[in-house]
């Protein structure tokens, strides 16, 4: 089988193997490296040559999504422990805010504020959206049931969430106020989001195998749709990574690999702040 229904434009590889159903990814800047979680509590670092190395094993976890902050702390939300994990590499994981029942995607506001998409049943709407705060504690955002809240992004002082059982993005400001719509999709479970430097907007879909970009008109395209699952198989989270920001790593909750494509323009760094302004 050939994979001619993806663009050659895309540049697709095989970044890193042998992954245990990774759903999250995030990129670190200053170790020049990838992180991601495992089905059985892995936590991985992926170097730019591919080796995957087993830097952590969380008893009982279950690892989806992964932010960075500043200084180099991983925070790991672990759906098998109902919690967010606070984790300096080479040392022991720590719980971070209060137990989330299901804790799926953190990323970090421009305060030091931790927002974790806490998802709910599937087939009702009920997810919701806890913000940690530096000192730790753990409220929940006035923002309606979300029809399972996974994937999250901040950016120009908005909260971007996924509602995958809608399914479509929503937005809240940072200061609070009545959510909104940003766009609908058909027929697909939207999962992570990122944003490049151009201010479009990525949303990747666990099913059925796609990427989509919505970009500031409000202009919505499909960059691929693997219809076979042999290529891009499930692209749960997505991040931009390397020293330009240049490409977009694809975690896989299906599968065991991490791929790697080039979407033709540069991401725009992740939102994380210094443990020092705490």
């Amino acid at each position: 089988m050939n994979r001619a229904h993806l663009p050659a434009s895309l540049d697709l590889r095989v970044l890193a193997e042998g992954l245990d159903h990774a759903e999250g990814i995030c990129w670190d800047p200053t170790r020049h490296c990838l992180w991601a979680g495992g089905e059985a509590g892995q936590i991985y670092r992926i170097e730019l040559d591919g080796t995957v190395v087993v830097e952590e094993v969380i008893t009982w976890g279950v690892l989806l999504g992964i932010a960075l902050d500043h200084e180099g702390t991983l925070y790991l939300c672990d759906v098998g422990n109902h919690t967010v994990w606070s984790w300096v590499p080479g040392g022991a994981p720590t719980r971070y805010g209060d137990e989330i029942n299901y804790p799926n995607y953190p990323a970090f506001g421009p305060d030091g504020t931790l927002y974790v998409s806490d998802s709910g049943s599937f087939e009702t709407p009920n997810g919701s959206i806890v913000a940690i705060g530096v000192d730790g504690v753990s409220s929940r955002l006035d923002v309606a049931p979300v029809a399972f809240a996974n994937g999250l992004a901040v950016r120009d002082d908005y909260l971007y969430y996924v509602a995958s059982a809608l399914p479509g993005v929503w937005r809240v400001a940072l200061g609070g106020g009545q959510s909104e719509l940003v766009t609908m999709l058909e027929r697909c479970v939207p999962d992570g989001l990122a944003f490049d430097a151009q201010g479009a907007l990525y949303v990747s879909c666990y099913q059925p195998n796609q990427l989509w970009r919505l970009d500031q008109t409000g202009k919505l395209t499909c960059l691929f749709d693997d219809w076979t699952g042999e290529y891009i198989l499930s692209p749960t989270n997505l991040a931009f990574y390397g020293e330009q920001l240049d490409r977009v790593a694809l975690a896989s909750l299906c599968g065991h690999d991490l791929t790697s494509i080039s979407v033709g323009v540069v991401g725009e760094p992740v939102g994380r702040f210094t443990m020092k302004e705490k």
